[in-house]
């Protein structure tokens, strides 16, 4: 398949997490953790199997910063507001992850929803259900390795009638 054929503006939009868009399979739907593995996931997913909703910088929870040597107890610890900045940054990380696997950038400010079989609770069990992926350090080879492990991860959904 040519990974290039497929745009991120295909993914259907829910403005709702839970609210899998008509056009998709019934299922249990995880949101994909945001760094350069989950995006790969998504793409791996596509738009037949993932969908996006709105996650702007006011959505996400305050940012935990601290104050003090770091090998002890942080003097000081307080929380700011996650800013455009921040989503900036790591919109960028993730994009220069995914240019790396060949893969197209990632619009900024949303959640990415995908297919899972029933087992799977969450991001964090869809990463470590996708583990072996981190035997790779070239994010080519890691796409190809959630390619294949996520194509087995939803062979295990029984199809629906």
């Amino acid at each position: 398949m040519d990974d290039m054929a497929q745009y991120w503006s295909e993914y259907p939009l829910s403005e709702v997490d839970g609210q899998v868009p008509s056009t998709l399979p019934v299922g249990r739907y995880v949101s994909v953790i945001s760094n350069g593995h989950g995006a790969l996931t998504a793409w791996v997913a596509g738009p037949s199997r993932c969908y996006r909703t709105p996650h702007p910088a006011s959505a996400h929870p305050p940012v935990r910063v601290t104050r003090g040597d770091p090998s002890r107890e942080p003097e000081e610890v307080w929380f700011e507001p996650y800013t455009e900045e921040d989503l900036r940054m790591v919109n960028d990380n993730v994009n220069s992850y995914l240019a790396e696997a060949g893969v197209r950038l990632q619009p900024r400010g949303y959640k990415w929803h995908v297919l899972v079989p029933e087992s799977v609770r969450d991001g964090e069990e869809l990463e470590y259900a996708l583990r072996e992926k981190n035997q790779y350090i070239e994010p080519a080879e890691v796409l190809r390795a959630i390619e294949r492990l996520y194509e087995s991860l939803v062979s295990q959904i029984p199809p629906t009638s």
